[in-house]
Parts: C-alpha cells; structure tokens; sequence
C-alpha cells in the first residue's frame, strides 16, 4: 500500500520552539500537551543533558547526587493534529548541536558488566575540540549527536519510568538516529504525543558501560505523519552507518555461548582485554570506550542453539597507533 503523507499542500510549514523549562521525567498518559503542530512542521528543542543539575564538569563521582527518578529530562509531549492510531508519525532529524561537554559514567550494578566493574568510574569530555573528543591521550572519539529517547506515548502506559524502550520507541539509544535519519514510530494515541530527551555526543551499539557521552543540546526536528501501519519503530539512513571509521579498520572479537546475555559480556570482555594489551588502556577507561565507539553484533544465530556475539571498535580511535 503506498505510503500518504499528511500534509496541506497549500499551508507553509510553521516553526515552533517547545518551551525549555516543561519538562518531564516519566512516560505520562495525564500530561497535556506542552506543544500542538500541524503535520510538516518544524521545531526545536534546547534539552538538558540526562543527570543535569545533579553533576558537574570534572566532580568526582562522590560529588555527584544522581537522582533516577529525574534524570531524565524529556520535552514534550507534542500533539501532532490528525495524527491517530494506526499512522506512523514521521520524524526528520535536521539539525544536532551539543553542548559544550559531556560525561560519562560506570555506575555500580549496573551497565553488562557490573560483576567486573564494581565501583564507580567517571569520564568528562570537553566537546569544543571539532569532530572528535579525548578519552586519554592518543585515544580520540568521533563526536556523532544524536537523541536517546525519541518516542510517542503508547496505549498501553499510564504512567512508567523513561528508561526501557517501549513500543513506541522512547529510550532507544540508537547511535544511528544522527542528522539526516528518519525516524519512524508506529501511533498508539491520538496526536501522537511524542516526546525527546537524553541527548548524546557518542555512544556505540550496545552503551555496554551503561552510558553514552551525555550531553546538552539544541535539536531541530520536522514531524509528519503518515497514513501507514507499522508495526514496530523504523529508521531510514542515507549512506553507511559508520561512514567516518570504516576506513580505518576494525578490531573484532567474539563471545561464543548457548546464553545471549553470557556471549555479549564474553565478546566485550575480550574487547576490554584486547585494549589493555595493545594500547596500555586502563580497564575502567576500555570498557568506557567500549561503550563510546563500539558496537555489539550477532555475528550468528542459527547453529544449534549457540550463539556467536561479536563486538567490534574502530582502530581509529587510536590515531597513528593502530
């Protein structure tokens, strides 16, 4: 079935922007809209980073007051006029801008390897350096923006924490949601009412650690709708996903077991190990820059009930010392 966009061919789309300081912290079927559009019409967001007010650059983790029940800081919910269950809200990503530094953290129990990783750890990130950002010396990460949580309030929810996706998208952290993706959610509720936050400057596939680098940012975004059932969230990309470290080549290794959850934290094991003996990282530092720059993959699933879990990181991270 073709695809119908609803769109007033003969209305000049409008540009909106969402009132900062209406935030929210939880999935909310009681909230009234901060915000109401016509399909096609653009607006941008200034939204805080995830733990805003509760750390600051360089505090030691001791410093630091992070309050799970605010951590999140999610704009919205956008009513988009015409939109209603069944249609599939069609989200643009036109512009990512972060703001000027970021952290990012190992938090105890959780991440997938809090058994190995016990005790708090934080990293800060200057973000004013162009396209990539330290980790350590000689280690650089690609600065690549993009939104967490993007999602449309379910049916299903009267009220639930942000923090696991849901059908309707929400915190999905996928890293390839950058500028120029399209994003597309399947709309459970009359007028959508999709929501953003958690804004990132680098996280690969898998956030093992359990963060990204969390930042501010300003983001621009048109939303649409389209006559279209979809049953689950989509993402449309132009070009390739990892444009700007392919050519630098890749390490691999590999968490081979009959449990998924056992063979992703084997692989990432190896991948911390692997960055330790040959490029002298500090464990703690491995496993943030596993969660930055690398990504989890199921290299096989189908060979008697054993799986083959990969984890790969761009060898050029480490500059000329690949």
């Amino acid at each position: 079935m073709a695809r119908e966009h609803v769109i007033d061919p003969d209305r000049m789309a409008r540009e909106h922007v969402i009132d900062p300081d209406r935030i929210h912290h939880a999935w909310d079927a009681a909230l009234e809209p901060t915000l109401r559009i016509e399909p096609g019409d653009i607006v941008h967001f200034d939204i805080k980073m995830a733990g805003h007010g509760q750390v600051g650059y360089g505090w030691p983790y001791e410093q630091a007051a992070f309050d799970f029940d605010t951590l999140y800081n999610l704009l919205g919910p956008i009513h988009v006029e015409g939109a209603r269950p069944g249609d599939a809200l069609e989200v643009e990503i036109l512009e990512l801008q972060t703001g000027s530094w970021g952290w990012c953290s190992v938090l105890p129990d959780l991440g997938l390897l809090p058994e190995d990783f016990p005790d708090p750890y934080m990293r800060y990130f200057d973000l004013t350096q162009g396209d990539t950002t330290e980790l350590v010396p000689g280690v650089r990460i690609p600065v690549e923006p993009f939104l967490g949580t993007m999602g449309v309030l379910p049916d299903d929810i009267e009220q639930a924490t942000p923090f696991p996706p849901h059908k309707g998208g929400g915190n999905v952290d996928t890293r390839h949601l950058k500028e120029g993706t399209t994003l597309l959610l399947p709309v459970f509720c009359d007028g959508a009412l999709f929501s953003c936050g958690d804004p990132h400057a680098a996280q690969g596939d898998g956030e093992v650690c359990v963060a990204a680098i969390e930042t501010d940012m300003r983001a621009t975004l048109r939303i649409g709708v389209r006559r279209q059932a979809i049953s689950t969230p989509r993402f449309i990309l132009d070009g390739p996903l990892t444009p700007r470290t392919d050519a630098g080549g890749y390490y691999g290794t590999m968490g081979i077991h009959g449990e998924l959850m056992q063979g992703a934290k084997e692989a990432v094991r190896g991948m911390i190990e692997l960055v330790n003996q040959e490029h002298g990282l500090a464990r703690e530092d491995a496993y943030v820059l596993c969660s930055l720059a690398g990504d989890l993959k199921i290299l096989e699933i189908v060979d008697a009930g054993v799986w083959n879990v990969g984890f790969t990181l761009p060898r050029s991270v480490f500059g000329d010392r690949a």
